[in-house]
């Protein structure tokens, strides 16, 4: 009597880690918004809103990335964090805002 092999279920996909999703939404962001010249559409793209919406566990992800060198995550952080400590005359100012979200970070333990 011939017996009928079992067949096995496709394997799954490991998760995606953290870094890895927050690594892909960020390239999706960037490739479709990089041409982009306002702010507020940069900002509410989907990839962006839902790397806010991962929460704290980006924000060491974007100070690493803030170390490096001026990045756009200073308009997540304020969300992400509920601090915001770049001074008024700095708003506007990517490199002073990055700054700013430095020492945050540093005062915070990041």
């Amino acid at each position: 009597m011939a017996t009928v092999p079992v067949k096995q279920p496709p394997a799954k996909a490991p998760a995606e880690t953290v870094e890895e999703r927050f690594r892909r939404l960020e390239a999706i962001w960037t490739r479709e918004t990089g041409y982009l010249s306002n702010p507020d559409d940069m900002i509410q793209h989907p990839a962006f809103q839902e790397i806010i919406g991962i929460g704290d566990a980006v924000v060491p992800l974007m100070f690493h990335d803030l170390n490096e060198r001026p990045r756009l995550w200073v308009w997540a952080l304020p969300d992400i964090t509920g601090a915001d400590p770049v001074a008024e005359v700095d708003r506007g100012n990517i490199a002073k805002m990055s700054a700013a979200w430095l020492r945050w970070g540093k005062e915070h333990g990041y």
